[in-house]
C-alpha cells in the first residue's frame, strides 16, 4: 500500500509535465498558424475589389479621406513703364562767368522729361486641387453600370419599336384585304 502512494505523485508529475509540454506545443502551433501578413490583405483586397469594386471603393473612400495638394508657383518679372519726370529749373548763372544785368527777367521754367524705368514685380500663384482616387474609381464603375444599364434600355426599347412597325405593317395588310373582299 505504501507502494502505490509513492507511485501516483511520480505519475501526477509525469502527466503534468506531458500537459506542459503539449500546452506549450499548441500555442506555438496557433501562433505561428494565425500570423496574419501584407500578402495576405493583399489577397483579400484584391479578390474584394475582383467581386465589388464599388464597395471597395466606397469602402477605401470613408476610411482613407482625400488629401489636399497645394502648387505654388512664384514668378517675377520685370516692367517696364514710361514716367514723367519733373527736373527743377537750370541756374543760367552757373553757366556764365559774367552777369549783365540790363533788366530784370524772372522766369521759372520746368523741364518734364519722359524716362524709362524698370518695375520688378513678383506674382505668386497658388493653386489648391483635392484629390481622391476612390471616389474616381467608384463613380467611374458607377458611370460604366449606367451606361450599360443604358445600352440595354435602348436594345429593349428598338425591339419594342420593331414590333409597333411590324403591328402597323400586318394592321395595313388586313385592311387591303377587307378594302379587297368588300369590292367582290
Amino acid at each position: 500500500m505504501q507502494r502505490n502512494l509513492k507511485q501516483k505523485p511520480m505519475k501526477n508529475k509525469m502527466i503534468m509535465k506531458m500537459n506542459n509540454y503539449l500546452c506549450l506545443a499548441l500555442a506555438l502551433c496557433l501562433g505561428s498558424c494565425s500570423k496574419y501578413n501584407d500578402q495576405d490583405a493583399l489577397k483579400q483586397l484584391m479578390k474584394a475589389e475582383a467581386l465589388k469594386p464599388k464597395l471597395t471603393a466606397d469602402f477605401v473612400m470613408q476610411h482613407f479621406p482625400c488629401t489636399q495638394k497645394t502648387d505654388t508657383l512664384v514668378q517675377t518679372h520685370t516692367d517696364y513703364k514710361y514716367i514723367d519726370v519733373v527736373c527743377p529749373p537750370v541756374d543760367s548763372s552757373s553757366l556764365l562767368d559774367t552777369i549783365y544785368l540790363d533788366k530784370i527777367k524772372v522766369v521759372t521754367k520746368t523741364n518734364v522729361v519722359k524716362r524709362t524705368i524698370a518695375l520688378p514685380s513678383k506674382t505668386i500663384t497658388i493653386t489648391k486641387y483635392f484629390e481622391d482616387s476612390a471616389k474616381i474609381k467608384s463613380l467611374t464603375i458607377a458611370n460604366s453600370q449606367t451606361q450599360a444599364e443604358l445600352k440595354k434600355c435602348g436594345e429593349k426599347k428598338d425591339k419594342s419599336s420593331s414590333l409597333n412597325l411590324w403591328l402597323i405593317i400586318c394592321l395595313c395588310c388586313s385592311i387591303i384585304l377587307n378594302l379587297i373582299q368588300l369590292r367582290k
